[in-house]
């Protein structure tokens, strides 16, 4: 770039106007616009005063292409940019390789080798944080820990791997690369590069400098075909993140919500902002390197560290939060159950549910039913309706209890019986709003003779699927 087109970028980003820096260095308006324009230079003293004005050197004024160092000062890295630094390392071995004797290539592979060696060590402190991460997670049982224990040893796996690889990299650089240039820069600098000068004016010069360039064929095309593949794998695996991200959304929504009924999780939204900023993070890491934008790698450092902390907060209050909570077996206790009450007449052929839905404790005797047999469902209605009905079935009649098909349920009512248990820091078992509670009454007699076809009934079934099986009482309930 030309001095007056640094003089017109220096200017513009000091926020002066050309008046204003012809009044700093003492001349017309007229002398700055012939200076941005080139139809004339400053004395080297008022280029001394703009090296001030603009705290820059008079080389850099002159010649340094300014606008272009300041891009290059600011810019963000990108997974191109890194693949350039691996290509200079390819490059760079292939000119040391070609330089050396036997000797001193058997002396590079006697030092690889130790290179490998303490990349393989490195492994050792990450097995035992492997190690101690999965007896931590098998503390929550069988099932989520072995789950969490496979995560952890992915995780820590793919750490190492990172680590070593940066590690090697850097040490072989060092050691092998930059030596090797270090040795053949005076030779390099003692060759005289190609130069073409084209005069434009009188004022210009631009110089071509000849550079060459590497073209490594078929692992150029490797290499392309490879970094498709890595930015579909983490395109795909962006996806679940952004799943967990509007999972996450709707998890803070709904505890700011609860926040406005009493319910109070604050170690869960912690938490879950924590996790937001996280995903935010790692998906602008993904797009950046899926369409090749610069990423500021240092925000999104710091990002994932505060992340990582807030997560460890959340996780660490909401512990503590449903350390205080019971699970409960049983329906929620807010809930007032109904009864239905169904009468029918004795008789020898009937069977009451013959698929052993009827507890033992279930029969309850009352001697003044001799003619009658009295059912009694105790049900939630809020979930569910009974039905009951006999059926006839192989010449027996067989009573049965069912829900009733068509019975909605008001969901509002549910979430207002969830809220009331965090309330109270309980759990129930919300599906047994859904199960019947069966009584049965009638005489000691009929209940054995319904014992009696229950059992002739259900080894009926056996026979005819080819079941077989030995009951050491006539019917165990």
């Amino acid at each position: 770039m030309s001095f007056r087109k640094n003089l017109e970028y220096l200017r513009k980003s000091k926020k002066l106007s050309q008046e204003e820096l012809a009044s700093k260095l003492n001349v017309s308006r007229q002398s700055v616009s012939k200076w941005e324009s080139g139809a004339a230079y400053p004395e080297t003293e008022k280029m001394l005063v703009m090296c001030k004005i603009f705290d820059c050197s008079l080389d850099q004024l002159m010649n340094d292409d300014m606008a272009e160092i300041e891009k290059s000062e600011a810019r963000k890295y990108t997974f191109n940019d890194l693949l350039n630094e691996v290509t200079k390392i390819i490059r760079g071995t292939i000119e040391m390789l070609s330089s050396m004797n036997v000797k001193s290539i058997i002396k590079f592979l006697f030092e690889l080798g130790l290179l490998f060696v303490v990349v393989l060590l490195l492994n050792i402190p990450f097995s035992y944080i492997n190690r101690i991460g999965s007896s931590f997670f098998y503390s929550f049982g069988a099932t989520a820990g072995g789950i969490l224990s496979g995560f952890w040893e992915f995780l820590t796996q793919i750490v190492y791997f990172v680590v070593a690889v940066l590690t090697f990299s850097y040490i072989y650089k060092i050691r092998f690369i930059d030596k090797f240039h270090s040795v053949q820069e005076a030779v390099e600098n003692e060759k005289e590069p190609i130069v073409e000068e084209h005069v434009i004016g009188e004022k210009e010069v631009v110089k071509n400098i000849e550079v060459k360039k590497y073209d490594f064929g078929l692992f150029s095309l490797i290499g392309k075909f490879a970094i498709a593949f890595v930015k579909c794998f983490a395109f795909f695996i962006s996806l679940p993140v952004v799943f967990l991200l509007f999972c996450a959304s709707a998890g803070v929504l709904i505890g700011i919500v609860w926040m406005f009924s009493g319910i109070y999780y604050l170690g869960v939204i912690v938490f879950l902002l924590s996790f937001i900023v996280f995903a935010v993070s790692l998906l602008k890491a993904f797009y950046n390197f899926i369409v090749d934008h610069r990423t500021d790698w240092k925000k999104l450092f710091v990002a994932f560290i505060i992340s990582i902390i807030g997560l460890g907060i959340g996780a660490g209050i909401s512990f503590l939060d449903f350390s205080k909570f019971t699970i409960s077996q049983e329906a929620p206790s807010r809930v007032v159950s109904d009864k239905k009450i169904v009468e029918y007449p004795m008789s020898e052929n009937l069977i009451l549910f013959p698929y052993g839905n009827v507890l033992e404790d279930s029969y309850v005797v009352d001697n003044s039913l001799v003619d009658t047999v009295k059912v009694e469902v105790e049900y939630y209605g809020m979930v569910t309706e009974p039905v009951i009905s006999i059926l006839e079935v192989d010449g027996k009649r067989e009573i049965h209890v069912s829900s009733r098909a068509d019975r909605s349920i008001n969901l509002r009512d549910m979430y207002k019986v969830f809220l009331d248990d965090l309330k109270n820091n309980t759990i129930s078992n919300y599906a047994a709003l859904g199960d019947f509670n069966v009584k049965v009454y009638s005489s000691e007699e009929n209940i054995e003779k319904f014992k009696s076809n229950f059992y002739e009934r259900y080894r009926e079934v056996e026979t005819q699927y080819g079941i077989v099986e030995e009951y050491p009482e006539p019917l165990s309930y």
